[in-house]
């Protein structure tokens, strides 16, 4: 019984370790390059969108990338509401299209959004984004891809 254990014990591990093998993280920082908001800034409701266009850079400031991403908020406004995101990041070898709920792109404002898959070196690309907002024109992006 103890071998039993012991073997259900390393498999559990062996299993855990190549799947942290096969995990990725990807960190870079979009530069808002522009920004349409449709709707009424001063009354907001359900349906209003903002259509974002940004550049990625790395940590050494080169440009690597470039994404697009809609918003569209689908709560009442206030402390508590949240927008619906469908965004892509492009790179020069693929896209990773990911989205979900967020809270509003306020400084400080963390979002998490699913990964929902990609193009080119990203076909198959799962995991999770993390999008935090820095500035009113930047914002950290973390891509953990298994």
């Amino acid at each position: 019984m103890t071998r039993l254990v012991t073997l259900m014990v390393l498999g559990m591990a062996l299993v855990a370790t190549l799947a942290e093998a096969r995990s990725e993280r990807l960190q870079v920082t979009a530069k808002v390059v522009e920004e349409t908001l449709i709707g009424d800034p001063g009354n907001p409701k359900i349906g209003d969108q903002r259509i974002t266009s940004v550049e990625l850079f790395d940590n050494n400031e080169e440009k690597v990338g470039t994404g697009t991403g809609i918003c569209t908020l689908v709560t009442r406004p206030g402390t508590d509401a949240l927008v619906q995101c469908v965004i892509t990041a492009v790179f020069a070898n693929g896209k990773i299209i990911f989205g979900g709920n967020a809270p509003l792109p306020d400084i400080g404002a963390v979002g998490h959004f699913g990964i929902f898959g990609g193009t080119g070196d990203f076909r198959q690309a799962r995991g999770e984004a993390t999008l935090v907002v820095i500035s009113p024109e930047l914002q950290d992006a973390t891509f953990d891809l298994e």
